[in-house]
């Protein structure tokens, strides 16, 4: 006999939490059925280099993917876009999967980014995501109500690799839960910043992992370098979906200052082999 399901019934696999407060559940969601009216205004990093190399901003409902190795400034251009929509008045949300909100301050701070004050007044929400304490789903659902119950306007994960370590769920439902979250949150107008590490620190580099390429409609890399014996950085943009963008690096410094963004870098070359 065939089975079909209730009037109003949702189809698919939920998350669930067992606690001394009793069960909670967590429906898992069809991004197509959730949409609401936004204007595809421009999301600018506040930086007029950066901004140059993106031909004019990222677009709001978008999914940017900010890639490069450990400790070449990820999270720092991601802080960026969310600290200039303070300034717009804007609400943002940041899951951290691989610093404390502590470390998070102590570095916001020290580059002339105004965390604090950005917490206080409700313009930046940072959130601690705890090791192997929710499945994808549930996160997912706290991401959702994020966006449904206090008007956010960008939410960055920082960074991928620590949501594929961190969340009890095997690995092809963390990919797929995360691109439903991905296009549930286009649909919404929400501008997406995905933080994602390569293992490359001055080599070839491959700037997106498996599953997240293809939602992303803006790729910024950031790469070292080794220049005269001293160790550089430098700022690129690989893919721009709506629009044509700047096919030169710029190297860039974080200073006491803030992010400070120099010239294209026209007479160097090889710069992501490596070789310089």
């Amino acid at each position: 006999m065939s089975k079909t399901l209730a009037e109003g019934a949702r189809d698919g696999l939920h998350g669930v939490r067992i606690s001394d407060d009793g069960i909670d559940v967590f429906p898992s969601f069809d991004p197509e059925v959730h949409d609401r009216d936004f204007e595809p205004e421009s999301v600018s990093s506040g930086i007029p280099q950066v901004d140059q190399l993106l031909h004019g901003d990222i677009e709001r409902g978008t999914v940017t993917v900010v890639s490069g190795p450990t400790g070449v400034g990820k999270t720092t251009v991601g802080t960026q876009f969310m600290k200039e929509a303070a300034g717009r008045g804007e609400r943002s949300v940041i899951s951290m999967f691989e610093e404390s909100t502590e470390t998070f301050r102590e570095r916001s701070e020290a580059i002339n980014v105004p965390l604090a004050s950005m917490v206080e007044d409700g313009s930046l929400h940072p959130e601690e995501i705890e090791p192997v304490k929710r499945s994808a789903i549930e996160f997912a659902d706290t991401v959702r109500n994020e966006v449904e119950n206090h008007e956010t306007d960008i939410v960055m994960i920082d960074g991928v690799e620590g949501y594929n370590v961190s969340l009890q769920d095997d690995r092809l439902n963390l990919v797929e839960t995360m691109q439903a979250l991905c296009r549930y949150l286009k649909n919404m107008g929400v501008t997406v910043i995905l933080v994602t590490e390569h293992d490359s620190l001055t080599g070839q580099v491959k700037a997106t992992g498996e599953g997240i390429s293809y939602l992303a409609d803006n790729i910024i890399l950031l790469q070292h370098l080794e220049l005269g014996g001293e160790m550089r950085r430098a700022i690129g943009v690989l893919k721009k979906q709506t629009s044509d963008f700047e096919h030169l690096l710029r190297e860039f410094r974080i200073t006491e200052n803030g992010f400070k963004v120099g010239e294209p870098m026209a007479n160097v070359q090889g710069v992501l082999t490596g070789m310089p």
